[in-house]
Parts: structure tokens; C-alpha cells; sequence
């Protein structure tokens, strides 16, 4: 069988995932912890890739641990749920993975490096990575 690519965007990964986790960020004042930052990107991170592997792969199972993981917390489970629409209404058009991921607090804000992945070229066996 053949595999299939993704038509790449001119823009690159990481300031395409900075705009998705947007809402993440917005309240992480510049004293915030590298770490809560690094947190509420995890956030991003899984919510991006799990619906790439729902959409584009038809694999189901990393939204639907999302949703069991979060199902005790209604606060939670809203924010998963803006997160997966805010993915598939905004940014639907990029099936890019994102792959490895590093961000660091500079002077000027975030800085992220991130890697794209086209979900057609993993192994049968497909897991996201944390």
C-alpha cells in the first residue's frame, strides 16, 4: 500500500501551534513558570496530535483517553473540547504532527522549536509521544 502525504503550509510548525495554544497561554503572565508553560503546551500537544490521528489516520483512542481522563472534571473536559474544535474549525487544514517539541522562556515572550511530522509516514504501530 501506498503512502499518502500531507500537503505541507509555508508556515512553520511551531508559530502554527504558538496561534492553536493561544488560549492556553493568554492568562501565563511573564512571571509565570517555565513549567506551567511547558504544561499548558503538553496540553496543546496531545490535543493537536490526538486529533490528527482521529482525522487523518482513524485512529480514535488518544481522544478518547483525552475524554476518559478528563470526564471527572467539568472544567476540564471543557476546555479538551474547545481545544479539539478550536483544532479541526481553525487549523483543520494542516494534518501536520508535531513531533518533538522544546520551548524556553526568553526576554521577548516563548520560544518554541518544534518538529513536523507527516502522520502518513509512522509505523503501523502509531502512539503519541509525551
Amino acid at each position: 500500500m501506498a503512502k499518502r502525504k500531507i500537503s505541507i503550509p509555508d508556515r512553520k510548525i511551531s508559530e502554527t501551534f504558538l496561534e492553536f495554544a493561544a488560549p492556553l497561554l493568554r492568562d501565563l503572565t511573564s512571571d509565570t513558570l517555565e513549567q506551567q508553560t511547558r504544561g499548558a503546551l503538553q496540553i496543546a500537544f496531545t490535543v493537536w496530535n490526538a486529533v490528527i490521528f482521529a482525522d487523518m489516520l482513524n485512529d480514535h483512542r488518544h481522544l478518547t483517553e483525552i475524554r476518559r481522563l478528563t470526564a471527572e472534571n467539568h472544567e476540564t473536559v471543557l476546555i479538551m473540547e474547545q481545544m479539539i474544535t478550536r483544532k479541526r474549525s481553525l487549523f483543520g487544514d494542516d494534518a501536520r504532527l508535531i513531533g518533538t517539541w522544546e520551548v524556553t522562556r526568553t526576554a521577548d515572550g516563548i520560544n518554541l522549536r518544534a518538529d513536523a511530522r507527516d502522520p502518513y509516514s509512522l509505523p503501523a504501530k502509531r502512539t503519541i509521544q509525551h
